[in-house]
């Protein structure tokens, strides 16, 4: 039990925090591809020092944030090594789940891929987080069937894994209802043959007599005359024809409210005479001979560029297998890739075209890819060598239109867009043992020192004038590359207002400067070492 009285997943080395220095984005314009103006990021680099990198100009603004880290099966893959001590992969997840929390808008959702070794606690260390009063829903994936050698092997045959999803804030969470296809209704078997005539003399007939009339051909060989087409031609007209195309259904008078009763009174005194009763914001009622008439429309949904009969979407993820992917998005990633299907399923609940997408376990690119097919801004991150492989080869044929797998079809994608592809930067201070001190790294010119002080101390690089950046409208900062001495900071100071606040950082002074009670000077990298850890790696 925690000190606060709430209950907590405890690990060894839960405390151990890190002071993350907040790196720099180095575009490496030769990987950037297409529309130079494009928002979208790839990055290559440890994913949470390129999380607290985005931070600054990211913080509430994601809506969709897709993670597939590793499982911790234990086990070695070709593409990474998915097993780590327990309490090493708790403390891996919580920290980029802190960040993740951070980047995500006050509306917006988390979807976290995982199976069932780690599910339970990373559930817990969500609840942490997120609050668990921010928990949405635990989704069964179906990602395989019963079958192959594992089908053979004692106990139960795993086919699923689970995707947990949570609301940043479910008070103003914003998702939208999403469907899936089914199987055709075959109860709706009748067909309104005059709907264009007054409801009350409606006349029904057979779905089958009623194509067979469409056709020329009598009912009685309908079947006999489409052959092997016959179900795929039926569907096909009820689909065409959903809102004529009904289904009777008993109703309770007691299910029904006071008007609708009345007319489905009536509709029992009145034989083949159909009553209507209107209901505000809503399908009307409809009776014939006591019973109602439902209608297929509400049963037709467009999913994927076409209408098709689709139910609303369950937590049991069963219609979309991640086998037979190795030729998706050109890339091969073996016992990792997922299928755009299932990502295109997680941002139709959760965005529209142009919200922000991120996936810090980039992987081969599936995340990147679909919400760029969808229209979406993306962010993303790969640590691997893949980020130059499969990552950004994979976007590339997305934004040239010459990716036609996946969800392209669907998306009706026909290239466009771009993105631009980052390194992270080195960390900007190195420690010297033998002098037991930090040195400015040597890969740092001045203008990426400028701006690497300007993201630690949380200024926004902005060059104007004198000042190198600022964090709000008086709030000023500039970095001096050589010795600061008076001459240099009163030319600096000319220009401030006294409701104005100046930071100045160097690495050397002149003894005895005057300063005015709005300029504060640091010194280079002593007070660096304040604001944050730097380190050559994260381990």
């Amino acid at each position: 039990m925690a000190k606060t009285g709430k209950l907590e997943l405890t690990w060894v080395g839960k405390e151990q925090r890190q002071r993350l220095e907040p790196r720099l984005l180095l575009e490496d314009p030769a990987k950037s591809y297409g529309d130079p103006t494009s928002p979208n990021m790839l990055i290559r680099g440890d994913n949470l020092l390129a999380l607290k990198a985005l931070e600054q100009d990211f913080t509430g603004r994601i809506q969709c944030i897709y993670l597939d880290p590793p499982f911790n099966t234990q086990q070695a893959f070709e593409y990474y090594d998915d097993g780590v001590e327990h309490s090493l992969w708790l403390s891996m997840m919580r920290d980029r789940l802190e960040h993740h929390h951070k980047l995500l808008h006050k509306t917006g959702t988390l979807f976290v891929h995982i199976d069932d070794n780690e599910l339970a606690y990373l559930m817990v260390v969500l609840d942490e987080i997120f609050g668990r009063q921010n928990r949405v829903s635990v989704c069964t994936f179906k990602q395989s069937s019963a079958s192959g050698p594992k089908a053979v092997n004692p106990g139960i045959v795993t086919t699923s894994n689970f995707i947990v999803i949570y609301a940043k804030d479910k008070t103003c969470w914003k998702s939208f209802k999403t469907f899936v296809g089914t199987e055709r209704d075959d109860r709706y078997s009748k067909f309104i043959a005059n709907f264009e005539e007054p409801y009350s003399s409606w006349r029904l007939v057979g779905v089958r007599q009623a194509l067979a009339a469409k056709l020329g051909i009598e009912a009685k060989e309908l079947k006999k005359k489409l052959g092997d087409d016959f179900d795929r031609s039926i569907e096909e007209f009820v689909l065409e024809n959903a809102p004529r195309v009904v289904r009777t259904a008993r109703v309770a008078p007691k299910d029904v409210n006071e008007l609708a009763r009345e007319a489905l009174d009536k509709s029992s005194k009145h034989h083949g005479v159909v009553f209507r009763s209107e209901r505000e914001g809503k399908e009307s009622y409809y009776f014939l001979n006591s019973e109602q008439l439902l209608f297929y429309s509400t049963k037709a949904k467009f999913i994927d560029g076409k209408y098709v009969t689709g139910e609303a979407l369950t937590t049991i993820w069963d219609d979309l297998l991640s086998n037979n992917l190795h030729k998706e998005g050109g890339v091969h990633f073996p016992n990792g890739k997922k299928p755009e299907a299932l990502l295109k399923r997680v941002m139709d609940l959760s965005t529209q075209v142009g919200d922000w997408v991120l996936d810090s376990f980039g992987g081969s690119g599936t995340t990147a890819a679909t919400a760029h097919k969808m229209r979406r801004n993306w962010l993303t991150i790969e640590m691997g060598e893949h980020a130059y492989t499969h990552c950004q080869p994979r976007l590339v044929r997305v934004v040239q239109g010459t990716d036609d797998s996946g969800i392209t079809e669907a998306a009706n994608w026909k290239g466009g867009g771009g993105f631009k592809f980052y390194e992270l930067a080195e960390t900007l201070l190195l420690s010297d043992e033998t002098l037991d001190h930090y040195l400015l790294n040597p890969k740092y010119d001045a203008g990426m020192l400028i701006r690497a002080i300007c993201k630690i101390e949380n200024f926004r690089y902005r060059p104007r004038g004198r000042w190198h950046g600022y964090s709000s409208e008086t709030h000023f900062i500039h970095v001096v590359t050589q010795m600061l001495n008076q001459p240099y900071l009163d030319m600096l100071c000319a220009d401030l207002d006294e409701q104005d606040a100046l930071l100045i950082y160097c690495t050397k002074r002149d003894a005895g400067l005057k300063l005015p009670s709005n300029v504060r000077i640091k010194r280079i990298p002593k007070d660096l070492l304040a604001r944050c850890e730097f380190r050559a790696d994260l381990k």
